[in-house]
């Protein structure tokens, strides 16, 4: 275990993790408002969402912490892509969709439903800040993903 929240709630990190910033995702911006996240996801290994802290240090990576970059509450997704940089094998598929700080999803499909499919969170307006990750169906053997979402700050 190298990343954990401890007792008082402060994360904690060891070894290669140390100098990491958790997944704080590249956000481009341009003259106009939107902007965009982008985030590579490794699929390799079993069905799971993928994501970054132990919260509760018991072993399992199971939400995020404060380095993480949520989409910023009032925003609207406008679109989603996912962008194969390694070819994934052996799983069966993998969505994408927001979830609380803790773990507790919003809408765990909510970005992308399947390949090529938007899930029911384009085109809406988010309540709360929102982080992203990817939920995997099936053992992945490879694969790595870019996922890019362009959202507009209102």
């Amino acid at each position: 275990m190298a990343t954990f929240i401890n007792a008082d709630g402060q994360l904690v990190r060891f070894g290669r993790d140390q100098g990491l910033r958790g997944s704080k995702t590249a956000v481009t911006t341009s003259t106009t408002k939107v902007n965009e996240m982008v985030l590579t996801v490794d699929l390799a290994g079993a069905a799971r969402t993928v994501f970054s802290t132990d919260r509760n240090n018991d072993g399992t990576v199971d939400g995020f912490s404060g380095l993480d970059t949520p989409l910023p509450a009032g925003s609207v997704i406008l679109s989603q892509d996912a962008i194969v940089i390694t070819t994934p094998a052996g799983g069966t598929n993998f969505v994408v969709g927001t979830y609380q700080v803790n773990g507790t999803a919003i809408d765990a499909d909510g970005i992308r439903v399947a390949a090529g499919t938007n899930g029911a969170q384009i085109g809406t307006q988010l309540a709360a800040d929102s982080f992203v990750a990817v939920t995997t169906t099936g053992t992945y053997t490879t694969g790595t993903v870019k996922i890019v979402i362009r959202y507009l700050i209102r």
